[in-house]
């Protein structure tokens, strides 16, 4: 269910050995749009962005891309306010890159209403399983009563008896799927029965348990120290409360977003594999970890696998010739150059018509335009303020205040080139929101009780 990784710092080992093998490494590029062939028809022919220090403009023609870049935090309201707003579960700075360049790019996309919310430590987001797994904690409701086995009959009436095994669970605490686990503790929060504290007390009587317990977040998630200390929580003296995070949108970890792949030659069935292993319904366009949809459980291990299948495959498929002749003319260049810096521009020729503020009558800046964007998500698609609950109608407001949303970002200002950053990061958002809206009203069944 869960490895305990020993030693947390293999991220730079994997990145050094990666920069080895990399002929050249461009960093602190934000890549806004991907280059389509001319001469043939849905086929990839490279990738476009700007240097986020610089400003440099960066063509990079190619006969193949691989998409591995970063899910969607941030595009529902997080819970966290003001200048805790970046305080979130998942990486801040992913900002549904990963799909707002695949459906520009006209990949078919998959699973996108499989949004995930999870249970944490209050207020800075530590991770719970950790303490669940190794420490061998559990959770009370405000009552200081063991209450999920009491959701058990509403839970196999939901699901199947043959999923839950209410005795096993309950003597063992044996995890339940965590999207249940989740409808429990948010069912006993909304009868009046609240806060759900994690029982600390007695794992960290332990001296070793004790350690352990501070060791996973100082390793892991920092600020769940620091913001225990500030508020007077000793873990060992008292019961710390959990609470549930705002969705967010991601294809590796528990979630299956992201673009319909090619699968491997050896399981596929025929209509799962069309020639190369996590090829996307564009050609040469290939994906991995949160890119790659309908293959959860990913994790970190499984997101870099994933990266090597998909290089190999993508050789492959070069080898193959199938990526020849590729055109891309100067004018589809020039023309994404125009609409990447367009909101440098729009903000030089309308900054001296600022009313008061930030408040100008042409323009939108990006920090205005995730507020809307986190607002409209979060009532009409289902956030935090509203239990996480929609429906149809719902759904359907939502993706007409996105129409709308859209037109006004075609006048978003960007002062510097870190909004201009913050722009195409939103762009992204945005679009990564509209797909989620309409997949979740495709979906006419709640497939995931606790994350809706």
């Amino acid at each position: 269910w869960q490895i305990m990784i020993n030693g947390e710092s293999y991220k730079p080992i994997v990145a050094e050995a990666a920069k080895k093998s990399a002929d050249k490494v461009y960093n602190r590029v934000c890549v806004t749009h991907l280059l389509m062939d001319e001469a043939k028809e849905n086929r990839i022919a490279g990738a476009v962005g700007f240097n986020v220090r610089t400003g440099n403009y960066h063509v990079f023609k190619s006969k193949t891309v691989v998409v591995g870049a970063g899910g969607a935090s941030n595009i529902f309201k997080p819970r966290s306010v003001g200048e805790g707003a970046g305080r979130v579960w998942y990486a801040p700075w992913s900002s549904g890159s990963a799909y707002g360049l695949l459906i520009n790019a006209g990949a078919k996309m998959t699973q996108m209403e499989n949004r995930i919310v999870l249970a944490r430590f209050k207020d800075g987001y530590g991770p719970v399983g950790a303490y669940f797994l190794h420490l061998k904690t559990y959770t009370q409701n405000g009552l200081g009563e063991e209450y999920e086995s009491k959701w058990f009959p509403d839970l196999q009436k939901m699901v199947g008896k043959e999923y839950l095994d209410p005795e096993a669970s309950h003597r063992t605490h044996r995890p339940i799927p965590t999207c249940l686990r989740n409808h429990a503790f948010i069912s006993e929060v909304n009868a009046g029965r609240g806060p759900i504290p994690m029982v600390t007390m007695e794992a960290f009587q332990d001296p070793h348990f004790e350690e352990v317990g501070w060791e996973n977040f100082l390793g892991m998630t920092v600020g769940q120290t620091e913001l225990w200390a500030a508020t007077d929580v000793d873990p060992k003296y008292q019961n710390p409360e959990l609470t549930t995070s705002e969705p967010y949108v991601m294809g590796s970890h528990a979630t299956g977003c992201g673009a319909w792949c090619s699968g491997p030659e050896d399981v596929s069935p025929p209509e799962y594999f069309w020639g190369y292993n996590r090829m996307m319904s564009v050609e040469g366009l290939f994906g991995a970890g949160d890119a790659v949809g309908g293959t959860p459980h990913a994790f970190s291990s499984g997101s870099f696998t994933e990266g090597r299948l998909s290089a190999k495959a993508a050789c492959k498929y070069i080898d193959d010739g199938k990526a020849e002749d590729i055109v891309v003319s100067d004018k589809q260049i020039d023309d994404r150059k125009a609409e990447i810096y367009k909101p440098l521009e729009h903000y030089k020729i309308f900054r001296n018509e600022i009313t008061a503020g930030t408040v100008n009558p042409n323009y939108i800046n990006p920090r205005q335009g995730l507020d809307r964007l986190q607002k409209l998500m979060d009532e009409y698609g289902g956030g935090v303020t509203v239990n996480y609950m929609t429906n149809e109608k719902l759904l359907n407001i939502g993706l007409k205040k996105l129409k709308i949303l859209e037109e006004d970002l075609e006048k978003v200002a960007a002062e510097n080139i870190h909004e201009l950053l913050r722009a195409w990061e939103l762009k992204h958002r945005h679009r990564t929101s509209e797909c989620v809206l309409q997949h979740t009203l495709f979906r006419k069944e709640t497939r995931w009780p606790g994350y809706y």
